[in-house]
């Protein structure tokens, strides 16, 4: 005999009024869940609110009751962590919440719309300073437009007058700028830094050669010690890690 889970929608939906590309939307997404495909069928769509029906093969059912239990427990395979938030998403986005019921009391429960919704802080305005190697300058108006490259992130919201845009000019791809002024910062939902808008006031060339070009300039000034040092580079990181070296 057949193994039946049920996921229940509970929201606005009833099997009447759920449209045909949302619902599809959640049997992909279930269907992804409960893993084995050759062996999961869909059975019926229920009253209350909207119930999908899902049948298993009694071969693939241990598979199956496995992988739920996993996910219930906050593990499982990836593919069935990332089903389980496609669905939990889906929910949300219709003002519903959720649950997948099965055998052995096999029972999880998607928050949907009563989750906690991540905050976002900001914006705070603060002193401080950015950095990177000009790619662009442009503008028309008193307000010239910088965009600065560091590795693979690109600042473009920083701002600055033409007086110091004309000096920036002169390192135009050259060189690695440090520019101090004004910021405005969000903290996003994910935790992470975003640089809304930075007006520049002023700005440093920083010195970007190889460490190993430093230490041999810095061996070339006369009474300096640097050149009696086995591992010059060595012990320049030693010292920026706070090590001590002997």
């Amino acid at each position: 005999m057949s193994s039946e889970y049920q996921f229940r929608i509970d929201g606005p939906y009833k099997p009447s009024t759920i449209p045909m590309n949302r619902l599809a939307e959640y049997m992909a997404a279930l269907a992804d869940l409960l893993g084995e495909p050759a062996a999961v069928h869909f059975e019926a769509l229920r009253e209350g609110s909207a119930v999908l029906v899902a049948t298993i093969d009694p071969p693939a059912a241990p598979k199956v009751q496995g992988r739920i239990r996993d996910v219930g427990r906050g593990d499982g395979p990836q593919d069935a962590r990332r089903a389980f938030r496609q669905l939990d998403d889906l929910l949300a986005r219709d003002n519903a919440t959720g649950q997948l019921t099965g055998d052995a009391n096999n029972v999880i429960e998607f928050p949907g719309v009563t989750r906690p919704q991540p905050v976002k802080f900001g914006p705070f305005k603060q002193e401080g300073t950015v950095e990177g190697r000009i790619v662009r300058i442009g503008g028309t108006d008193d307000s010239i437009h910088v965009h600065l490259r560091d590795g693979a992130v690109t600042l473009s919201a920083i701002e600055t007058n033409p007086t110091l845009a004309k000096e920036l000019g002169r390192y135009l791809f050259d060189s690695v700028v440090r520019l101090y002024g004004t910021g405005t910062w969000i903290r996003t939902e994910g935790g992470a830094w975003e640089l809304r808008r930075f007006k520049a006031t002023r700005f440093e060339v920083l010195d970007d050669a190889p460490l190993a070009e430093v230490v041999k300039a810095l061996k070339a000034v006369p009474g300096n010690a640097w050149g009696e040092e086995a591992s010059p580079v060595a012990t320049l990181l030693d010292a920026r890690a706070g090590r001590e070296t002997h």
